[in-house]
């Protein structure tokens, strides 16, 4: 069989508050429609116009299509991998599991029916058989053992993990993302060792080396368990007054200064911590989200202020720009928002959240070519996205472009599933249109759509 390639990623990097993964390439092999065997040119029409379907995002008409295909071949294992993929994109994890299951029994354990089962696991966090998986694939293609550290990870196997990246260490040489994982694990392994420990040694360790941190760290973590807050803040405190060169106490005092209203206190916290060295984006990402949840985002405070604007200066980072976004988004600054917001997508442009957040502020700012741009761009990758019809149909009709909007808005309807009130705004623009081209029976046929679907719901 000729075999063509693609390049997928894994998200697998690991970090002690929340599991945030770097990507890895391998490749994979498709089905080549070319090898289908010997069969009816009904087969064949129905299989190209899943492929066509699924091509276009419309994965309920491609299952339509292959379902078709699998009443004339049943024990066919391209259909069968198909229909998988299919489900797949759907979130459809059961189905889409028993048929690529069904592909293996049929095909065998290829490569590329091994990725799409690994992707079926993986999405459902069902660590542990994604892990068995990925192990079967690395005997396939070694370029998988790659991905097997952070996979041991994600399923709290530290020890394998660090087991795997001295291997490939030694193979490969050592390599960033790896170097980050390794200390992110032996930090894991030490809270780990922490929750274990006791809270009178920690106490007797800090009474005879008051600079010793990790008794410190591990002792506040031990309290935080106990939400025992009142001692959280004191060894804290006394970590910042014993190692005043340390930022560590600051990722605990931020927090209880911001409840307990100490918010002069809470921001000196916080722009210790953004201004610091020693702590990762990732964590900078968690104390900025928290100051937006804590309200903080409406203070007038010049100090903070600078920090995140600091803060911003340094980070290169999709997650990163997304907060900065909310945080200029809560204090109701648009167009700076839409700003950080464009920069995160300048980073990664399939980031669909990201392409919402433009679009939609755009046309709050009036800002409709822009609109027009973000989801002209976002319709090449997300064809099938009725949301990023409406908002095109929006803009156009602004714009008093009431054609464009009509033909956006038309497309956009085909690709509705049971979702009444995007059906109703979608109906509501048409009548808009309608009305700009004096066509006022077609407009009131759309207010009467409305009507119906506002019955229904």
């Amino acid at each position: 069989m000729n075999r063509s390639f693609k390049t997928f990623s894994f998200i697998a990097m690991i970090f002690l508050s929340n599991s945030i993964f770097a990507q890895e390439e391998v490749f994979s092999d498709e089905v080549n429609v070319d090898d289908l065997g010997d069969v009816s040119d009904a087969f064949k029409d129905n299989f190209f116009n899943a492929l066509a379907a699924k091509a276009i995002g419309n994965h309920d008409k491609a299952i339509q299509y292959l379902e078709a295909c699998e009443k004339l071949e049943p024990e066919n294992g391209a259909v069968q991998f198909e229909l998988g993929k299919n489900y797949l994109m759907s979130d459809a994890f059961a189905k889409a599991e028993q048929k690529i299951t069904r592909a293996i029994e049929i095909a065998g354990e290829t490569e590329w029916l091994l990725e799409t089962l690994y992707d079926v696991y993986d999405k459902q966090k069902q660590y542990d058989k994604s892990l068995n998986v990925l192990e079967k694939l690395v005997k396939i293609n070694e370029n998988y053992e790659e991905l097997l550290p952070y996979q041991y990870a994600r399923a709290n196997n530290n020890k394998e993990a660090l087991a795997i990246i001295e291997k490939l260490d030694r193979r490969l040489g050592e390599e960033e993302r790896r170097t980050q994982l390794k200390e992110q694990i032996q930090a894991r392994l030490d809270i780990n060792e922490a929750r274990d420990g006791n809270i009178e040694d920690l106490e007797r360790a800090i009474a005879s080396n008051p600079k010793d941190e990790k008794a410190y760290v591990n002792l506040i973590y031990l309290y935080s368990k106990k939400n025992n807050t009142e001692k959280v803040q004191e060894v804290a405190e006394a970590l910042e007054k014993n190692l005043p060169e340390s930022d560590k106490a600051q990722l605990a005092l931020y927090k209880i200064y911001l409840e307990n209203g100490k918010t002069s206190k809470g921001i000196k916290s916080m722009q210790k911590i953004f201004e610091s060295a020693q702590f990762d984006i990732e964590t900078k990402i968690n104390v900025l989200n928290d100051y937006i949840q804590s309200g903080g985002a409406d203070l007038d405070d010049e100090e903070i202020q600078h920090a995140i604007d600091d803060f911003a200066d340094q980070v290169e980072d999709v997650n990163a720009f997304s907060a900065l976004g909310d945080y200029y988004l809560k204090r109701k600054e648009a167009a700076r928002a839409v700003s950080f917001y464009e920069k995160g997508l300048e980073l990664d442009d399939k980031n669909y959240d990201l392409i919402k957040k433009v679009a939609l502020l755009s046309i709050d700012i009036k800002d409709y070519k822009k609109t027009l741009e973000v989801t002209g761009r976002a319709l090449e990758i997300f064809p099938a996205q009725a949301l990023l019809y409406l908002l095109s149909g929006v803009a156009h009709n602004h714009l008093n472009e009431p054609d464009k909007a009509i033909s956006q808005l038309e497309t956009g309807l085909s690709f509705l599933l049971d979702e009444p009130k995007l059906e109703s705004d979608m109906y509501q623009q048409l009548a808009w249109s309608y009305d700009q081209k004096n066509e006022t029976t077609k407009a009131a046929t759309m207010r009467s759509k409305v009507k119906a679907l506002s019955k229904k719901t």
